[in-house]
């Protein structure tokens, strides 16, 4: 009588060699279609020049221009029109973006100056200020005068 351990051993020899046997089967059997499948390969090879696509090209062969189609002339026109549009779209790109960056940099100078400011700016800049607006009240009043004496008295102040 055997023990587990033996009849476990058993059984193991007898997969293996199962598994063993089904491999080498198939083995043999690819073998086979290779080597029948390479000899109808080689009677049916060609040299190139038996081949169709190698024709002998005429003796005399000469250049022609292929004219476009409708398609592709329309296509055309639409490439050149929107070119001119689109190369104006970069030029105002361009100047619009050239212009917001000076103007940034204009604010940017204009803080940093008015951050720290000279010792006499703030009372030059309110001397200015104040002739300024002198002569835009002294400017109203003479415009004003001056269509009073032309006979138009009543004037009304919300128009100017």
């Amino acid at each position: 009588m055997k023990t587990g351990a033996e009849r476990a051993l058993e059984m193991a020899v007898v997969r293996m060699g199962k598994l063993t046997t089904m491999p080498a089967g198939l083995m043999y059997a690819s073998v086979s279609v290779r080597v029948s499948r390479e000899e109808e390969y080689k009677k049916k090879l060609m040299r190139p020049d038996q081949l169709p696509i190698y024709t002998a090209p005429p003796l005399q062969s000469k250049y022609v221009e292929e004219q476009p189609g409708h398609l592709q002339m329309a296509f055309a026109s639409i490439r050149t029109t929107t070119g001119h549009y689109i190369g104006w779209c970069k030029g105002v790109y361009v100047f619009v973006k050239n212009g917001i960056m000076d103007t940034v940099q204009i604010g940017k100078d204009a803080y940093i100056y008015l951050k720290n400011p000279p010792q006499d700016f703030l009372p030059k800049m309110g001397v200015i200020t104040v002739a300024g607006l002198a002569g835009l009240v002294s400017a109203r009043k003479v415009s004003l005068q001056g269509n009073a004496d032309e006979n138009h008295s009543e004037i009304p102040w919300h128009k100017y």
